[in-house]
């Protein structure tokens, strides 16, 4: 089965990606829905598209290039689920053609194969969360391409050009998604301890990476939304406490596959394998990616399957290994074929008949607009999104403004812009929007939670 692709042949790459797109098929007819936290991208992109602005007027953690991305597909595409499936088709077979390119460069492997980037795509089909256009799976992209400038530091190729590269990509992968600032010192790591690098290159290192961070920053300064920005995505992203429609029963459980291949892959590793010092070097730089995986994970507020998309590039490395070094025969014939279908098929069974909990699914439909202010996106599935609101922490926090003129002005906008018929009163906050605003009280009357616009 795995013969195909033990051939150093860039073609193999059309084949993976055919593979993945049958693949999404099948998941897309299996699992009837859209997943909440992919609802919330979409929904995000088109709030941004309507003309309102990240953080001040759209209350949410989201990286700001991740929401700029959302913003533009938007633009061009409207609320296109194909669009964000195809982007992170291309992605993940873009991240494949990395991952095998970094792995070929630096003869990871005795043999040169697309097999790694095969087994990659692999892992990233059998959890479905994997494959949506996430800031964690955009994160992934340039982390990679970091990884791979690292890489070419430990095997002895000095330029400034890596160095300064390599914290650009980490500093953009921040900014996509922050807990992806541990891969800073995970990287830093790898070239004071594999390396002899100088002193200079590793403030070049780091300074290349705060570069990014004033970059974006002083955008939001010119908006004049500087602290929101820093507010948003780096306190309240740091600190907000862990939010998730899945327990750690359901992460275990869904993630039991992939971890079993994990184990394989480690055990035939250690127990057959025979190292170059080069080699080993790889190795350790993998295992400090794996921690700096789990370190994401940590980080996050989300806590859901995508988070750990990060360990997708280890758990593939060590999977090439356990196909490399399997000797007996039938075991070459038969383990291939179980692992992977057995992976996928574990993966769809699950997902067609648990999926429930991540899917956003509309209570009521409604044909009057609506603007919630709560959490509950699932409204908007039918509908144009007329809320702020896309975390319920940070929307709570954002209506704290009504004590103050400036954020108080942009709420009034929001409502002002907005024009919903119906106003959903979930946070309990719309009294003290009326006491600031005296034109809401002449405009909505109440009726039980909800605010009805007066008919005129």
């Amino acid at each position: 089965m795995l013969r195909f692709f033990r051939i150093n042949d860039p073609y193999r790459l059309i084949a993976i990606f055919l593979v993945l797109v049958v693949i999404r098929l099948i998941q897309g007819y299996v699992i009837d829905g859209v997943a909440i936290y992919e609802l919330k991208w979409l929904l995000l992109g088109e709030w941004l598209g309507n003309g309102f602005q990240m953080y001040s007027e759209a209350f949410d953690y989201t990286g700001p290039i991740a929401a700029f991305v959302y913003k533009f597909l938007n633009a061009v595409f409207g609320r296109s689920y194909f669009s964000h499936y195809a982007l992170s088709s291309l992605l993940i077979i873009y991240q494949a053609a990395i991952f095998n390119q970094l792995l070929l460069k630096n003869k990871a492997y005795q043999e040169n194969s697309y097999m790694p980037a095969f087994l990659y795509v692999v892992l990233m089909i059998s959890v479905p969360d994997f494959m949506a256009l996430s800031p964690q799976l955009m994160s992934l992209t340039f982390i990679l391409l970091a990884l791979r400038n690292v890489l070419r530091r430990i095997d002895n190729q000095v330029t400034d050009e890596l160095f300064l590269n390599s914290g650009i990509f980490v500093g953009i992968a921040t900014m996509i998604y922050l807990p992806a600032s541990v891969f800073l010192l995970v990287f830093l790591v790898s070239l004071i301890w594999f390396s002899s690098a100088v002193s200079r290159r590793i403030l070049l290192y780091l300074f290349s990476f705060g570069l990014v961070f004033v970059l974006c920053s002083l955008y939001f300064f010119w908006r004049g939304d500087l602290s929101m920005f820093l507010d948003s995505f780096i306190w309240e992203n740091l600190l907000m406490s862990a939010n998730s429609q899945l327990d750690s029963m359901d992460i275990f459980l869904m993630s039991i596959g992939i971890g079993v291949i994990f184990v394989l892959g480690v055990f035939k590793t250690w127990s057959s394998v025979r190292l170059t010092n080069f080699q080993q070097k790889i190795q350790q730089v993998i295992w400090l990616v794996f921690f700096g995986a789990l370190g994401t994970f940590f980080l996050s507020n989300e806590k859901a399957m995508h988070e750990l998309v990060f360990m997708v590039p280890v758990i593939a490395y060590f999977w090439v290994y356990y196909f490399l070094f399997i000797r007996r025969r039938i075991f070459q014939t038969i383990m291939p074929p179980i692992l992977i279908f057995g992976l996928i098929g574990y993966s769809l069974l699950w997902y067609g008949t648990s999926s429930g909990k991540m899917l956003a699914a509309q209570d009521v439909a409604r044909t009057q607009s609506t603007m919630v202010l709560g959490e509950s996106l699932s409204i908007y599935l039918n509908q144009e999104v007329l809320s702020p609101c896309f975390d319920k922490r940070m929307c709570e926090r954002g209506f704290e403004g009504l004590d103050y003129y400036s954020s108080a002005t942009r709420l009034y906008q929001i409502f002002d812009r907005s024009k919903p018929e119906i106003i959903i009163d979930q946070m309990g906050v719309m009294q003290k929007v009326i006491f600031r605003f005296p034109e809401v009280d002449r405009t909505y009357r109440k009726r039980g939670t909800e605010y009805v616009r007066i008919s005129n």
